[in-house]
Protein backbone atom coordinates (compact mmCIF):
# COMPACT_ATOMS: atom_id res chain seq x y z
CA UNK A 1 0.00 0.00 0.00
CA UNK A 2 1.24 3.47 -0.85
CA UNK A 3 0.72 6.48 1.40
CA UNK A 4 1.77 10.06 0.80
CA UNK A 5 3.69 11.64 3.59
CA UNK A 6 3.02 15.12 4.91
CA UNK A 7 5.59 16.50 2.43
CA UNK A 8 4.05 14.66 -0.50
CA UNK A 9 6.60 11.85 -0.76
CA UNK A 10 5.07 8.40 -1.27
CA UNK A 11 5.74 5.96 1.54
CA UNK A 12 5.40 2.21 1.35
CA UNK A 13 4.16 0.14 4.27
CA UNK A 14 2.64 -3.27 4.79
CA UNK A 15 -0.81 -2.90 6.38
CA UNK A 16 -0.92 -6.42 7.79
CA UNK A 17 2.59 -6.19 9.22
CA UNK A 18 1.89 -2.78 10.74
CA UNK A 19 -1.32 -3.98 12.40
CA UNK A 20 0.42 -7.11 13.65
CA UNK A 21 3.21 -5.03 15.19
CA UNK A 22 0.66 -2.69 16.76
CA UNK A 23 -1.29 -5.56 18.32
CA UNK A 24 1.90 -7.03 19.73
CA UNK A 25 2.60 -3.70 21.39
CA UNK A 26 -0.91 -3.59 22.86
CA UNK A 27 -0.49 -7.13 24.16
CA UNK A 28 2.84 -6.31 25.77
CA UNK A 29 1.81 -3.06 27.45
CA UNK A 30 -1.98 -3.18 27.74
CA UNK A 31 -4.32 -0.77 26.02
CA UNK A 32 -3.99 2.23 28.35
CA UNK A 33 -0.21 2.09 28.69
CA UNK A 34 0.31 1.89 24.93
CA UNK A 35 0.85 5.35 23.46
CA UNK A 36 0.93 6.52 19.87
CA UNK A 37 4.68 6.94 20.29
CA UNK A 38 4.94 3.25 21.23
CA UNK A 39 2.85 2.32 18.20
CA UNK A 40 4.90 4.57 15.95
CA UNK A 41 8.09 2.91 17.08
CA UNK A 42 6.63 -0.59 16.80
CA UNK A 43 5.25 -0.08 13.31
CA UNK A 44 8.20 1.99 12.08
CA UNK A 45 5.72 4.66 10.96
CA UNK A 46 5.80 8.34 11.89
CA UNK A 47 2.86 9.42 14.03
CA UNK A 48 1.24 11.52 11.28
CA UNK A 49 1.55 8.60 8.86
CA UNK A 50 0.19 6.18 11.44
CA UNK A 51 -2.83 8.37 12.11
CA UNK A 52 -3.45 8.96 8.42
CA UNK A 53 -3.33 5.23 7.71
CA UNK A 54 -5.31 3.85 10.65
CA UNK A 55 -6.83 6.66 12.70
CA UNK A 56 -6.79 6.99 16.49
CA UNK A 57 -5.25 4.60 18.99
CA UNK A 58 -8.66 3.03 19.47
CA UNK A 59 -9.05 2.62 15.70
CA UNK A 60 -5.64 1.00 15.45
CA UNK A 61 -6.45 -1.47 18.21
CA UNK A 62 -9.85 -2.40 16.77
CA UNK A 63 -8.40 -2.98 13.30
CA UNK A 64 -5.47 -4.96 14.68
CA UNK A 65 -7.74 -7.12 16.85
CA UNK A 66 -10.09 -7.72 13.92
CA UNK A 67 -7.18 -8.81 11.76
CA UNK A 68 -5.99 -11.21 14.45
CA UNK A 69 -9.48 -12.65 14.88
CA UNK A 70 -9.83 -13.17 11.15
CA UNK A 71 -6.46 -14.88 10.95
CA UNK A 72 -7.06 -17.20 13.91
CA UNK A 73 -10.76 -18.08 13.59
CA UNK A 74 -10.19 -20.85 11.04
CA UNK A 75 -7.56 -22.46 13.24
CA UNK A 76 -9.78 -22.32 16.31
CA UNK A 77 -12.91 -23.48 14.52
CA UNK A 78 -11.07 -26.35 12.86
CA UNK A 79 -9.97 -27.56 16.30
CA UNK A 80 -13.46 -27.23 17.74
CA UNK A 81 -15.69 -28.47 14.92
CA UNK A 82 -13.70 -30.83 12.69
CA UNK A 83 -13.15 -33.50 15.37
CA UNK A 84 -16.33 -35.61 15.89
CA UNK A 85 -15.48 -36.53 19.49
CA UNK A 86 -16.49 -33.70 21.84
CA UNK A 87 -13.76 -34.39 24.44
CA UNK A 88 -11.05 -34.48 21.77
CA UNK A 89 -12.45 -31.37 20.08
CA UNK A 90 -12.45 -29.40 23.32
CA UNK A 91 -8.96 -30.58 24.24
CA UNK A 92 -7.73 -29.51 20.80
CA UNK A 93 -9.51 -26.15 21.00
CA UNK A 94 -8.11 -25.25 24.39
CA UNK A 95 -4.63 -26.46 23.44
CA UNK A 96 -4.82 -24.07 20.49
CA UNK A 97 -5.94 -21.20 22.72
CA UNK A 98 -3.30 -21.88 25.36
CA UNK A 99 -0.62 -21.80 22.66
CA UNK A 100 -1.91 -18.38 21.52
CA UNK A 101 -2.13 -17.07 25.08
CA UNK A 102 1.41 -18.26 25.82
CA UNK A 103 2.99 -16.32 22.96
CA UNK A 104 5.70 -13.91 24.06
CA UNK A 105 9.46 -13.84 24.36
CA UNK A 106 9.74 -12.82 28.00
CA UNK A 107 6.35 -13.79 29.45
CA UNK A 108 2.97 -14.96 28.14
CA UNK A 109 1.00 -12.19 26.44
CA UNK A 110 -2.47 -13.61 27.09
CA UNK A 111 -5.53 -12.99 24.95
CA UNK A 112 -5.37 -10.10 22.44
CA UNK A 113 -8.84 -9.05 23.63
CA UNK A 114 -9.52 -10.22 27.18
CA UNK A 115 -6.03 -9.49 28.45
CA UNK A 116 -5.75 -6.09 26.76
CA UNK A 117 -9.01 -4.13 27.00
CA UNK A 118 -10.92 -5.47 30.03
CA UNK A 119 -9.93 -2.50 32.18
CA UNK A 120 -11.13 0.01 29.58
CA UNK A 121 -14.54 -1.56 28.91
CA UNK A 122 -16.47 0.57 31.42
CA UNK A 123 -14.79 3.86 30.47
CA UNK A 124 -14.99 3.57 26.69
CA UNK A 125 -18.34 2.46 25.19
CA UNK A 126 -16.74 1.43 21.92
CA UNK A 127 -14.13 -0.70 23.65
CA UNK A 128 -16.84 -2.08 25.91
CA UNK A 129 -18.91 -3.05 22.89
CA UNK A 130 -15.91 -4.80 21.34
CA UNK A 131 -15.36 -6.80 24.53
CA UNK A 132 -19.05 -7.73 24.71
CA UNK A 133 -19.02 -8.82 21.07
CA UNK A 134 -15.96 -10.99 21.64
CA UNK A 135 -17.63 -12.67 24.61
CA UNK A 136 -20.81 -13.22 22.62
CA UNK A 137 -18.88 -14.86 19.80
CA UNK A 138 -17.24 -17.22 22.27
CA UNK A 139 -20.59 -18.12 23.84
CA UNK A 140 -22.17 -18.76 20.44
CA UNK A 141 -19.27 -20.97 19.31
CA UNK A 142 -19.53 -23.14 22.39
CA UNK A 143 -23.34 -23.36 22.19
CA UNK A 144 -23.08 -24.51 18.58
CA UNK A 145 -20.54 -27.22 19.44
CA UNK A 146 -22.43 -28.46 22.49
CA UNK A 147 -25.70 -28.59 20.54
CA UNK A 148 -23.99 -30.64 17.82
CA UNK A 149 -22.62 -33.07 20.42
CA UNK A 150 -26.07 -33.43 21.99
CA UNK A 151 -27.66 -34.07 18.60
CA UNK A 152 -24.99 -36.69 17.90
CA UNK A 153 -25.83 -38.52 21.11
CA UNK A 154 -22.64 -37.60 22.95
CA UNK A 155 -24.60 -35.67 25.56
CA UNK A 156 -28.00 -36.44 27.10
CA UNK A 157 -31.06 -34.98 25.33
CA UNK A 158 -31.78 -32.95 28.45
CA UNK A 159 -28.37 -31.20 28.36
CA UNK A 160 -28.53 -27.53 29.30
CA UNK A 161 -26.53 -26.24 26.34
CA UNK A 162 -26.18 -22.70 27.71
CA UNK A 163 -24.94 -23.95 31.09
CA UNK A 164 -22.23 -26.15 29.58
CA UNK A 165 -21.21 -23.37 27.19
CA UNK A 166 -21.01 -20.95 30.13
CA UNK A 167 -18.60 -23.26 31.95
CA UNK A 168 -16.38 -23.61 28.89
CA UNK A 169 -16.40 -19.86 28.28
CA UNK A 170 -15.45 -19.27 31.92
CA UNK A 171 -12.52 -21.66 31.46
CA UNK A 172 -11.39 -19.74 28.39
CA UNK A 173 -11.52 -16.42 30.24
CA UNK A 174 -9.64 -17.89 33.21
CA UNK A 175 -6.88 -19.26 30.98
CA UNK A 176 -6.47 -15.86 29.34
CA UNK A 177 -6.00 -14.12 32.68
CA UNK A 178 -3.75 -16.84 34.08
CA UNK A 179 -1.53 -16.59 31.04
CA UNK A 180 -1.37 -12.81 31.45
CA UNK A 181 -0.34 -13.35 35.07
CA UNK A 182 2.60 -15.46 33.92
CA UNK A 183 1.32 -19.02 34.35
CA UNK A 184 3.52 -21.36 32.33
CA UNK A 185 2.26 -23.28 29.30
CA UNK A 186 2.33 -26.77 30.91
CA UNK A 187 0.25 -25.53 33.85
CA UNK A 188 -2.27 -23.88 31.54
CA UNK A 189 -2.54 -27.12 29.57
CA UNK A 190 -3.13 -29.09 32.77
CA UNK A 191 -5.84 -26.70 33.94
CA UNK A 192 -7.55 -26.87 30.56
CA UNK A 193 -7.51 -30.68 30.38
CA UNK A 194 -8.78 -31.16 33.92
CA UNK A 195 -11.48 -28.51 33.60
CA UNK A 196 -12.76 -29.94 30.32
CA UNK A 197 -12.87 -33.43 31.82
CA UNK A 198 -14.80 -32.27 34.89
CA UNK A 199 -17.22 -30.18 32.82
CA UNK A 200 -18.02 -33.08 30.49
CA UNK A 201 -18.37 -35.49 33.39
CA UNK A 202 -20.84 -33.14 35.07
CA UNK A 203 -22.75 -32.87 31.79
CA UNK A 204 -22.98 -36.65 31.42
CA UNK A 205 -20.90 -36.81 28.25
CA UNK A 206 -20.10 -40.10 26.56
CA UNK A 207 -17.83 -40.97 23.64
CA UNK A 208 -19.50 -41.48 20.22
Amino acid sequence: MTEKSARGRPRQYDVRAALGAALLEFRRRGYTATSLDHLSEATKMARPSLYAAFGSKRDIYLRAAAQFAGDSVERRDRALFDEPSLPKALDSYFATLVAIYSEGDERPLGCPVLSVITGEATADPVIGAELAAALSRTDARFCQRIAAARDAGQLPPSTDIDAVADMLAALQHSLAQRARAGTALPELERIARNSVALTLKAAGAREP
